[in-house]
């Protein structure tokens, strides 16, 4: 969909939660918490520039991993089984998958379980743009 970012005028209205404009509203699940999301350039840049160490889920399964994963993945959890006991106790968290969308239902399930939002990163894409944009040499599957 179209990039779309928040501004503080979207903030003023009540039933905008978190900010978040329509399109994003129609894409989300019926969650009504917002984690962050990184396109692959902005989190690599976050990750070589900001001082940013982030502990990293894979929540694809095993096998997928087996075949291709960021070299600094700290965890494989799948999306489904994903418990807050899989993370550390503080700290921000970025959560990929192959395309972004099992990335997105991880972080509202660990927000679901009491994870707070604002520690959770989802990349935008998951390993397919970050193979497109970052690394063309990445295997694919």
């Amino acid at each position: 969909g179209p990039k779309t970012t928040a501004t503080s005028t979207t903030e003023t209205n009540n039933n905008n939660k978190g900010g978040r404009t329509m399109d994003e509203t129609e894409e989300a699940d019926d969650t009504t918490t917002s984690f962050h999301e990184l396109d692959p350039k902005d989190c690599l840049m976050k990750l070589s520039s900001d001082d940013w160490t982030p502990w990293v889920l894979d929540v694809r399964l095993q096998t997928e991993n087996d075949i291709v994963q960021l070299p600094f993945t700290d965890r494989v959890v799948p999306h489904r089984t994903v418990q807050i006991s899989d993370l550390p106790v503080s700290g921000d968290v970025l959560v990929y998958c192959k395309a972004g969308v099992r990335g997105k239902k991880a972080c509202a399930r660990l927000i679901e379980l009491g994870i707070n939002p604002d520690r959770l990163y989802n990349l935008n894409g998951g390993l397919m743009q970050w193979q497109q944009d970052i690394d063309p040499s990445m295997p694919r599957y």
